[in-house]
C-alpha cells in the first residue's frame, strides 16, 4: 500500500526524524518500505510499505502513525471523537443474531453541494493512483485510505423521494441479492423491500452520488471478517468490497473514520445534518497474558548499552505502556500481567508475542547477539540418542557410502560363532539365529552385487545385534538382556585412484580406507585411539571376527576410557581383493563424542578494515602461568583486541622456566588503526615485556 510522508506529518509528531532513519527503524520493525518516490513539486514523499499477514492494523495511515508514534516515543496529532455522538440504536431492526455485522450506522444529510473536491484532496487520491470523481465519492476513498474503514455514501433520493422512516430498515438472510448468479442465501441490507448492499460484497450501484446530489445518507459497516471469508469460499467469489472489509483497519477507530466523513462533507458540502442511527455488537474481552521476567530476558539476552545487562522491569512497563499495554508487576512471583489493548488483540496472543513486540519496539540490533546456551541436562536420552543416529547416517552418506538394511536372522554359515541365539522353531532354514553381528549380511550383500557386476561397494548398516554371554554355560538366557545397537560398513572399490592421468586406476588401499575412517571420526568429533592387535581373541567385542579379517590389517578403536569400541580392518581375500570393513558399538561411539555444547559464543559482525598483529615471547617462571597472562592483557581493557593465541609453550628444564609465544591481533571495526592506536598497542606490550622476563 502507498503511503505519503506529508499526510503522516499531520498525524504523527516527526520534526527531527530523517526518512532514512523512519526507513531503517520500520525495517528493523519486520515492515519492508519499497518504491520510494520523492515529489519535489508537493514536498512530499510516497512509499510502497508491505506488511505481515497480522499486522493489519497498520494498513491505513492512521494506523501507520500509530506504529511510528511507538516506534519514536512521538505524541499522536488527531483527534478522538468517540464521545461527540448521541447514538440512537432503537430505529433498527437488528438482532444480535445476525453473523455478518458488528457495527451498522446511517447518517442522513441534507441541502448539500456536492462539487468538485478540494486540490489537497485530489493530489492525496491521484498520489495513490485514485482518480478524483466528486466531493461524495471522494471523501469515501480518503476516509478508507486513511482511516482503514468502509463508509459508503447513499443518494437518499434514489432511494426514497420521501422523508425516511429509519424503521423500514432491516437486515435479512436471503437468496435474492445483488449477486443474482450465486443461489447462496446472504445476508443484505434493506429499506423497505429495495436492497441497498449485500454485506461485504457489493453496494447497489443504482444508489450511488453524482454531481446532482444533494440529499444522501452516510452508510458505514464494519463486517465479521470470519463471515466474509466463509461466504468466499462458498461462492467462490472475491470483489473488490469483501477485500476492503478483509484488509479493514480497527474496529475502534470506526466512530472516528465516521465522524470525520460527515464533518467533511459539512465543511466543504455545507450540508445539514439529521441524526445517527447506529448498531453495536458487543464483542470486546480483554486478553490478559502472564510473562516471566526471566523469560524476557533468556530470549532477548543482554542489551548493549544496559549497565545491568539485561532490560530492568521499570524499562520493560515502559515500553508496553507506550504500546497501550495495561501491566501489573507481580514481585514476588517476577511475573508480569499485561491486558492487550483492543487494536492488538488479533496479533498478540501469546507471552512469546510481547517479547517480540518488547524488542521491536527497544530495537533488535541493539541486544548483543549470542548463540543459545544447551543445557545437556535437559535434553531427552531418546532425542540425543535419536540426533546423533541421523548426524551418524549424514556423515557417512556424505562420505558415498550407501544405507542398507538386513533381516536380523540369517543361517550361521560365515562367522559360525558359539555366542549367536539360535532360535528355537525357525520358518527356514536361512533364519536359524540371530545375528552376532552386521559384517556377516554386508559380505552377503557385497556377493550378490558382485554376481551382477557391481565390483565398487560402500555401505553401511545400522542395526541391532544378538549375543549370548561368552562365559555362560547356560541354556535359558534372556534374549532382550543381550541385545546391542551397532553400526557397521563395508567398502571396496577397484577404481579408487590414478597416480595421473595417464595411469591405469588403482584399487583402495587400507591407508585410504582408513583415512575415510578418520575423516568420519573426525567430523563426528570422537575422540578415539587406534591400537594394533595382534590376536583377535583378547578382544572382548569382536573375537568372532578373526576367521574374516587379516589379522596384520586390524585395528582395534578405543576410547579414552580404555573401553574397545570398534574395529576396522581388511577382509580376508576369499571375500574379495581390497575390501574393508568396520563395526561399532554405536552407543559406547557417541558417548566418545566430544561436545561443544558448553561454549557460549558471542556473535560480532565482521571488520572491513585491517588488523594488526603483534607477537611477544615472554618467560615465565612457575609462579606464572599463561591464563594469569591472558588476564594481564584483558585487564588494559583495549576493545581492539581481537583474540589472543599461544603460538609456542615449552618448558627450559636448565632453568625450570616456561617460554610462551604470544599473538595478540588487533582490529577496529569501524576504522583504520591509527598511529595514537598503535602506540597504545605498543606501551602495553612494553608493560608486558617489562613485568615478564623476555629474550
Amino acid at each position: 500500500m502507498k503511503f505519503s510522508l506529508r499526510w503522516l506529518q499531520q498525524i504523527v509528531d516527526l520534526n527531527g526524524i530523517k526518512f532514512s532513519s523512519l526507513v531503517d527503524k520500520l525495517n528493523v520493525s519486520g515492515f519492508e518500505i519499497e518504491n520510494i518516490i520523492h515529489d519535489p513539486f508537493a514536498n512530499d514523499i510516497v512509499f510502497d510499505l508491505t506488511i505481515t499477514a497480522n499486522r493489519q492494523d497498520v494498513l491505513s495511515i492512521v494506523g501507520l502513525a500509530r506504529e511510528i508514534s511507538c516506534l519514536f516515543n512521538r505524541p499522536l496529532m488527531y483527534k478522538l471523537y468517540t464521545n461527540s455522538i448521541t447514538t440512537h440504536i432503537n430505529g433498527f431492526h437488528l438482532s444480535d443474531k445476525n453473523i455478518s455485522l458488528l457495527d451498522l450506522s446511517l447518517i442522513q444529510m441534507c441541502h448539500l453541494n456536492n462539487t468538485l473536491s478540494p486540490s489537497w484532496l485530489q493530489y492525496y487520491l491521484i498520489s495513490q493512483n485514485i482518480k478524483p470523481l466528486n466531493l461524495l465519492i471522494d471523501i469515501s476513498e480518503y476516509i478508507y485510505l486513511k482511516w482503514g474503514q468502509s463508509i459508503h455514501i447513499f443518494d437518499k433520493k434514489k432511494i426514497h423521494s420521501l422523508q425516511l422512516n429509519h424503521s423500514l430498515f432491516s437486515l435479512q438472510k436471503t437468496n435474492r441479492h445483488l449477486l443474482s448468479t450465486q443461489n447462496v442465501e446472504l445476508e443484505v441490507l434493506k429499506y423497505d423491500d429495495f436492497i441497498l448492499s449485500t454485506i461485504g460484497f457489493y453496494i447497489n450501484p443504482h444508489i450511488q452520488c453524482d454531481l446532482l446530489t444533494n440529499s444522501i445518507i452516510i452508510f458505514g459497516q464494519v463486517c465479521n471478517k470470519q463471515y466474509i471469508k466463509s461466504m468466499q469460499k462458498l461462492l467462490n467469489l472475491s470483489t473488490d468490497l469483501s477485500k476492503k472489509c478483509l484488509n479493514q483497519g480497527l474496529r475502534s477507530d470506526f466512530v472516528n473514520a465516521l465522524y470525520e466523513t460527515f464533518q467533511l462533507i459539512r465543511t466543504f458540502g455545507y450540508g445539514t445534518l439529521g441524526k445517527f442511527y447506529g448498531y453495536h455488537k458487543l464483542h470486546y474481552i480483554p486478553k490478559i497474558i502472564d510473562l516471566k521476567i526471566s523469560n524476557i530476558h533468556n530470549i532477548l539476552g543482554f542489551a548493549r548499552n544496559n549497565f545491568c545487562g539485561y532490560l530492568t522491569v521499570q524499562e520493560i512497563i515502559y515500553l508496553l505502556d507506550s504500546l497501550n499495554f495495561i501491566t501489573i508487576y507481580d514481585e514476588s512471583k517476577n511475573i508480569l500481567k499485561i491486558q492487550v489493548p483492543i487494536n492488538r488483540q488479533e496479533d498478540i496472543k501469546r507471552p512469546i508475542d510481547v517479547i517480540e513486540e518488547i524488542g521491536r519496539i527497544y530495537g533488535f540490533n541493539k541486544f548483543i547477539s549470542r548463540l543459545p546456551f544447551m543445557y545437556n541436562n535437559k535434553l531427552s536420552i531418546h532425542s540425543t540418542l535419536t540426533n546423533k543416529i541421523s548426524q551418524i547416517r549424514c556423515l557417512l552418506r556424505h562420505l558415498g557410502l550407501h544405507e542398507v538394511q538386513n533381516y536380523s536372522f540369517y543361517d550361521n554359515l560365515i562367522s559360525n560363532s558359539t555366542t549367536e541365539v539360535k532360535v528355537f522353531n525357525p520358518l527356514g532354514q536361512d533364519q536359524s539365529f540371530l545375528r552376532s553381528n552386521l559384517i556377516d549380511h554386508l559380505v552377503i550383500n557385497q556377493q550378490h552385487n558382485l554376481k551382477q557386476g557391481n565390483k565398487n561397494i560402500e555401505i553401511f548398516e545400522i542395526g541391532k545385534i544378538f549375543k549370548l554371554n561368552k562365559s555362560s554355560e547356560r541354556s535359558d538366557y534372556v534374549f532382550s538382556s543381550f541385545e546391542f545397537l551397532r553400526l557397521s560398513g563395508l567398502i571396496t572399490n577397484t577404481a579408487f585412484l590414478r597416480r595421473s592421468w595417464s595411469h591405469k586406476p588403482e584399487s583402495l588401499s587400507w591407508f585410504h580406507a582408513k583415512g575415510i575412517m578418520e575423516e568420519f571420526l573426525d567430523k563426528l568429533q570422537a575422540v578415539i585411539v587406534w591400537k594394533k592387535i595382534n590376536d583377535l581373541n583378547e578382544s572382548d567385542l569382536f573375537f568372532n571376527f578373526k576367521k574374516m579379517l587379516k589379522i596384520n590389517r586390524t585395528a582395534i578403536l578405543y576410547n579414552m576410557s580404555n573401553q574397545e569400541i570398534g574395529i576396522f580392518g581388511q577382509l580376508r581375500n576369499c571375500y574379495g581383493i581390497s575390501t574393508y570393513t568396520f563395526e561399532f558399538d554405536l552407543i559406547k561411539l557417541i558417548a566418545s563424542i566430544k561436545s561443544l555444547n558448553h561454549i557460549n559464543s558471542v556473535v560480532y559482525p565482521y571488520s572491513y578494515y585491517p588488523s594488526l598483529t603483534r607477537d611477544i615471547s615472554l618467560t615465565l617462571d612457575k609462579l606464572y602461568s599463561i591464563d594469569s597472562v591472558k588476564q594481564q592483557i584483558s585487564s588494559f581493557n583495549n576493545s581492539l583486541i581481537e583474540s589472543v593465541e599461544v603460538f609456542n609453550h615449552y618448558k627450559n628444564k636448565s632453568t625450570n622456566c616456561y617460554n610462551v609465544g604470544l599473538r595478540i591481533i588487533y582490529r577496529a571495526y569501524d576504522r583504520t588503526l591509527s598511529y595514537d592506536d598503535i602506540n597504545r598497542i605498543d606501551k602495553e606490550i612494553g608493560y608486558l615485556l617489562s613485568k615478564y622476563r623476555s629474550y
